[in-house]
This record gives C-alpha cells, sequence and structure tokens, in this order.
C-alpha cells in the first residue's frame, strides 16, 4: 500500500468515525429529524449522503468498482443504530481493501470525471490524488453539517425537555 493510499484510507475511515458518534451522540429516534426552520436534511440523509458520495468516488472513481444497489440509510428500518454501523464498517473495509492496493505511482495516473462535476473539475479527467481529495473534502464538509445539525439536534432536545419540566 502506498504510503499517500494509506492516509487518504486513514483520513475517510476518522471522518466516518466522527460522523458515527455524532449519530450515537443522540437519541436513535431523532436521527431523521431536521430542524423544520432550516433549510437542513437530517442527520440520516446526511450520513447516506456521505457515504454514498465516498463510496462513488473510491469505489468506482478510483477502484474501478461497480457499484451495487443504493443503500439508503431509513429511519424506518428495524434497528436503524445497527444498520448505520454495518454500512459504515462494510465502506471501512472496502475502502481499505481498494486504497490497499494503490502504489504511489497511480496517484499521478488519470481518472475519468463523471459528466455532472467536470464543470467543478473544470475537466473530463482528474488524477486520482485530486478525485480522492475532492472525496474527502466532501466528506469533510458533510461530517462538518453532520455535527453542526447534531449539535442543533442536542439543543432543541434539552429546551424541550427543559420547558416540559416547567
Amino acid at each position: 500500500m502506498s504510503l499517500q493510499a494509506t492516509q487518504f484510507a486513514t483520513t475517510f475511515e476518522r471522518l466516518g468515525r466522527r460522523m458515527l458518534a455524532q449519530l450515537e451522540s443522540l437519541p436513535e429516534e431523532l436521527w431523521d429529524w431536521a430542524p423544520p426552520s432550516l433549510p437542513s436534511d437530517s442527520l440520516l440523509t446526511l450520513a447516506t449522503r456521505l457515504l454514498a458520495e465516498s463510496e462513488y468516488w473510491v469505489l468506482v472513481t478510483v477502484g474501478g468498482q461497480e457499484m451495487g444497489g443504493h443503500y439508503a440509510l431509513e429511519a424506518s428500518a428495524a434497528n436503524v443504530r445497527a444498520t448505520v454501523l454495518q454500512r459504515c464498517e462494510r465502506w471501512f473495509t472496502q475502502m481499505h481493501r481498494v486504497l490497499g492496493q494503490l502504489p504511489d505511482a497511480i496517484m499521478n495516473l488519470f481518472v475519468a470525471v463523471p459528466p455532472a462535476y467536470q464543470e467543478a473539475f473544470g475537466a473530463e479527467s482528474v488524477t486520482v490524488r485530486a478525485c480522492l481529495l475532492y472525496a474527502l473534502e466532501q466528506s469533510g464538509l458533510l461530517v462538518g453539517r453532520i455535527e453542526c445539525l447534531g449539535q442543533v439536534v442536542a439543543t432543541a432536545e434539552r429546551l424541550r425537555d427543559e420547558v416540559s419540566a416547567r
């Protein structure tokens, strides 16, 4: 495994674990709640997006794998917590497997950019390194949104409890 690929894998996993920590800090019934006065997604929607986008960029674009079915994280699932944890662990394993096979030299090879992203990149192809940096950037932004929304949800829940206690 290349040193660069190891660093990417470690960072992706660290972001995923931060997402899990934020989710696990709140009651499961709040994971699918979005503030009505803010244009926002729920924690579960953001977590699904984080996993789907990072899986796409690492496994499909860099790893050349075919994506199986889209695994949406549903609040109505029998055990949402277990489903989220299982999907994250599967993502960590697959991501380490793909990045674990990349030598440093591959970081400078070009991969095709999907048409929907060509304007953002300003090109039809970018290096593997640029692709992984983009995926990390987007993952970091999503984890930031998850953490911020988690704080809003926790504060709203605490205020609701205080008002109910009076």
